[in-house]
């Protein structure tokens, strides 16, 4: 089936009327970019209770860490990634402006995809958008982030089973085609569920929920390196290159 590339409507405007050159709402660009202070959503730590209580076991265990450094000093905490020996994949992977530009570009496939085929009309939640710091295996601090977009919604949704498996194919179409190979559908009693995964690194993960009042869409991106902490993210992770805890 045929993907229309039709421009994405916004939320207020009349029927059929396009967008013409407005972009996604967490991806939007200034005319000119300042590279000290790009314009992204709110950096912020979210721990969960049980996070906490696992920041709190590795803690515990830090003096045996310290024994089996040798008496070197070596602190696991100061691990710029999430665990031993991840620094080479993240270094391959995207950086988070370019992550940020990519995932904005998916979402608006996906909301074009359906809109031509269903005609629905789609509204932004920006309080989902932001880059969430993330804990290394040690409890601490590291330097990659979680980048949440925001959540996309419809005025309306699908309730036969027919145009649902036809939205859950369509979607499938459009992701492969930005990389997102690994797909899986849950068939639920009031919604359906499609997760797919990108190839790439870093780790994103798409959902789609199709439900009887709307649709629901969200992406988002681990283990993400800034590129203005590339430099120091290389100089930490060195230092623990042949050092495995």
């Amino acid at each position: 089936m045929r993907v229309d590339d039709e421009s994405t409507p916004v939320y207020g405007t009349p029927d059929g009327l396009p967008a013409g050159g407005v972009h996604p709402l967490y991806g939007t660009p200034p005319s000119t970019r300042d590279a000290e202070a790009p314009d992204r959503p709110p950096v912020v730590r979210r721990r969960s209770v049980p996070r906490r209580l696992t920041g709190a076991i590795r803690r515990l265990v830090r003096a045996v860490l310290r024994d089996r450094d040798g008496g070197s000093g070596l602190d696991w905490r100061d691990y710029p990634g999430i665990h031993a020996g991840d620094a080479r994949s993240v270094l391959g992977g995207l950086r988070l402006d370019d992550t940020l530009d990519r995932n904005d570009r998916v979402l608006a496939r996906v909301r074009r995809a359906l809109e031509a085929e269903f005609r629905v009309h789609w509204w932004a939640n920006p309080d989902t958008e932001s880059l969430e710091v993330q804990d290394n295996a040690w409890g601490a601090a590291s330097m990659l982030q979680i980048a949440h977009s925001a959540t996309w919604r419809t005025t309306s949704g699908l309730t036969s089973v027919e145009d649902r498996d036809m939205a859950a194919r369509i979607v499938a179409v459009a992701l492969r085609h930005e990389g997102f190979a690994a797909q899986s559908l849950q068939r639920l009693d009031d919604e359906w569920v499609l997760s797919a995964h990108h190839a790439d690194l870093p780790e994103s993960v798409l959902t789609l929920r199709i439900g009887f009042s709307e649709f629901e869409v969200t992406l988002d991106s681990s283990g993400v390196l800034p590129a203005e902490l590339e430099t120091e993210f290389r100089d930490r992770a060195e230092r623990f290159s042949r050092r495995d805890p």
